[in-house]
């Protein structure tokens, strides 16, 4: 029969070796532990964020120490994708032409009454359709254009007073100065001042050319009273020759003597 000590130590002994065990289990679990807290450390962190709308295979070029920034292309919302920015004013600027002449004037342009610069009172409706009538408008009296054609009538006054034909002459300026041409151009039909183009207005031959005046207008009248001809400059120097006015008025009288 084994001693009392000996019987201690078996117990012991046999109770050592569930301890062992149980030990060793405990130690693996801290150890399990450990290494998947160690494992989880060793989990790499992610780099430096890349700033937004620019990518990693374009880094940033740093602008090297006192170098000027380049410019970035910039976009303004009125200019889509696919979609070509507006032509400037400066491209699509547009030539202003005067309308043709059938255009600028009335079938039948309005009658007036008015005073010439010597204070003659003349009614045209009262004129029209007793003789033939020559009604010359002239941007200005000051104009080489406008001087040299009031001067060629001038010149053939006497075969208008033969066919009998009255001429009325307005001009876009002051009566002071359309005396002054009267004087010295020493003319003998009646001239009309139409500073305020009131004349040309009605008759629709005003700011032909963006000028603030009356444009250059031929209107012949036959003897009753119709419209037989008529020219409204497309262009400043676009007027019709003394002869070419005579030829007219000398067809309608034939026309109706015949």
């Amino acid at each position: 029969m084994p001693r009392k000590s000996e019987q201690l130590f078996v117990t012991m002994t046999g109770r050592k070796s569930w301890t062992v065990p149980i030990a060793m289990t405990v130690v693996m679990l801290i150890a399990a532990c450990s290494g998947s807290g160690g494992r989880a450390s060793l989990t790499p962190s992610p780099g430096p964020s890349t700033g937004v709308g620019k990518s990693e295979e374009q880094p940033v070029q740093q602008t090297p120490e006192g170098a000027a920034p380049s410019a970035s292309p910039q976009r303004t919302p009125e200019e889509p994708d696919g979609i070509a920015p507006a032509a400037s004013p400066q491209q699509t600027a547009e030539t202003k032409v005067p309308l043709a002449p059938e255009e600028n004037v009335p079938l039948a342009p309005p009658v007036f009454s008015f005073s010439t610069i010597d204070g003659e009172e003349i009614r045209l409706e009262d004129v029209l359709g007793t003789v033939p009538v020559y009604v010359l408008f002239v941007p200005s009296v000051d104009d080489e254009l406008d001087r040299a054609q009031v001067g060629k009538v001038q010149a053939r006054y006497a075969e208008f007073e033969a066919l009998g034909a009255n001429i009325f002459v307005i001009a876009s300026d002051l009566p002071t100065k359309v005396l002054r041409l009267r004087d010295e151009l020493g003319l003998e039909f009646p001239l009309i001042a139409d500073p305020l183009n009131v004349i040309a207005s009605d008759w629709q031959v005003f700011d032909l050319f963006g000028e603030g005046k009356s444009g250059p207008a031929s209107f012949v009248f036959d003897a009753h009273g119709t419209l037989i001809a008529r020219l409204v400059a497309a262009e400043l120097d676009d007027r019709p020759s003394v002869d070419e006015v005579l030829r007219v008025i000398e067809e309608s009288l034939s026309a109706g003597a015949a």
